[in-house]
């Protein structure tokens, strides 16, 4: 089948009509949408949003050093350690959700629905100010303000995310044929290394796209800090728009654009990544071999 029957078997292509329909409702589109901005550009012109003063004090040198490009740091940080704790929890609770003992499932079962259910922001809030209430880590590890904040917002995110991810690895698991796993039962393999040596290659090499997506979103979401006043972008945004309290539009859409490039940066990563995968259909040589040692150490 053709590719383009392909796009056509769950519907008609478009007529002449049809075609001539659609084009004038895209042309209409785009004329109402221009307008609008047309109309916003205008409204915020006359209330001296584009003035150059009201942008050139959030994107003062000084201002710059001192608040922009250290929360972007603190925003790559919180991001850096926040996908690494749901790239572990996310595996290990995947795979507990298709382990061989049911307790296993269960549990990870029951942690997958109950934090994707959950808000992430009250998932966030909610462990500080407990935390706030007891002072654990004030207290016993004597962590100052910052570092408890990056804690809980990481724990947040690593938490909420690794069910997330967790559900992606599962499905990536049930997605491979069974006799892949059948296969290397069938040389002497016991589970553990039927897991480990077979189904987890293939599936985080089918499921990377999915999984840097998600961490796309994880990305984002450090914005949530926030509510926590963990010094990342929006937070700092907020900050320089009321020490300049005529610029804290502008210091909102200058943190949204450092998010844009961030998560497009992160997205043409994604893509690239995916590309690369797609050229890859051998499984590689290092791996074979660990497969056939321990088929011998079995035996």
């Amino acid at each position: 089948m053709s590719r383009q029957n392909e796009s056509t078997v769950l519907f008609d292509a478009l007529g002449p009509k049809g075609k001539r329909n659609s084009n004038i409702a895209s042309a209409v589109s785009a004329v109402v949408i221009l307008g609008i901005l047309a109309f916003a550009a205008v409204q915020l012109a006359g209330e001296g949003f584009f003035e150059e003063s009201r942008w050139a004090n959030p994107l003062d040198v000084l201002v710059v050093q001192t608040t922009w490009i250290p929360a972007i740091i603190d925003t790559l940080t919180a991001f850096a350690l926040g996908s690494i704790g749901a790239l572990l929890l996310g595996t290990l609770v995947g795979f507990g959700r298709i382990s061989r003992f049911a307790a296993t499932r269960w549990a990870s079962t029951v942690y997958v629905q109950f934090f994707r259910s959950l808000p992430l922001v009250l998932l966030i809030w909610i462990s500080f100010t407990i935390d706030g209430y007891f002072g654990f880590t004030t207290e016993v590890l004597g962590w100052d303000g910052d570092a408890r904040r990056l804690t809980f917002l990481v724990v947040g995110l690593a938490v909420y995310n690794g069910a997330v991810l967790a559900e992606i690895l599962r499905a990536g698991v049930n997605a491979l044929p069974a006799g892949q796993a059948m296969a290397g039962y069938a040389i002497g393999l016991h589970h553990g290394q039927v897991q480990r040596l077979i189904v987890l290659p293939q599936v985080l090499r089918n499921m990377l796209p999915a999984v840097l997506a998600q961490l796309v979103i994880l990305l984002k979401d450090t914005s949530l800090g926030y509510v926590i006043t963990y010094p990342e972008l929006l937070h700092s945004a907020n900050i320089i728009g009321r020490d300049y309290g005529n610029s804290f539009l502008q210091a909102l859409i200058i943190a949204a654009f450092i998010y844009f490039v961030l998560a497009y940066a992160l997205s043409k990563l994604v893509v690239l990544v995916e590309r690369r995968l797609r050229k890859k259909t051998a499984a590689p040589a290092e791996s074979v071999q660990q497969i056939e040692q321990a088929a011998v150490i079995a035996e």
